[in-house]
């Protein structure tokens, strides 16, 4: 019987070519700057370019903004005052006697 983590360790590890016939691995793992914006001007038209080309990364890109959204408004609730006053009040004290 084969183990299912094996084979996506193995997945992981190999070069990921897309439909373009391009190296991909590097646009995937500058996919998450990308959407951040926080890739410099020319490494950010270089991935652009290569999601322009390549329907196999542009597929990746478009779950990977999915995803992000789904985090962003999950994370939209604000925290309760009074716990926003006890977290404060516990970093000024770690900051006084740190000092």
């Amino acid at each position: 019987m084969s183990d299912p983590y094996e084979s996506a360790e193995a997945a992981d590890s190999a070069v990921v070519t897309g439909t373009c016939g391009n190296n991909c691995q590097d646009a995937l793992d500058r996919l998450w700057e990308y959407l951040d914006a926080e890739l410099g001007a020319l490494d950010a038209a270089t991935v652009r370019t290569h999601l322009a080309e390549c329907e196999g990364c542009l597929e990746e890109y478009d779950v990977d903004v999915v995803v992000k959204t789904i985090v962003k408004r999950g994370c939209q609730e604000a925290a309760p005052d009074g716990l926003r006053l006890r977290i404060h009040e516990q970093l000024t004290v770690m900051r006084v006697t740190r000092d």
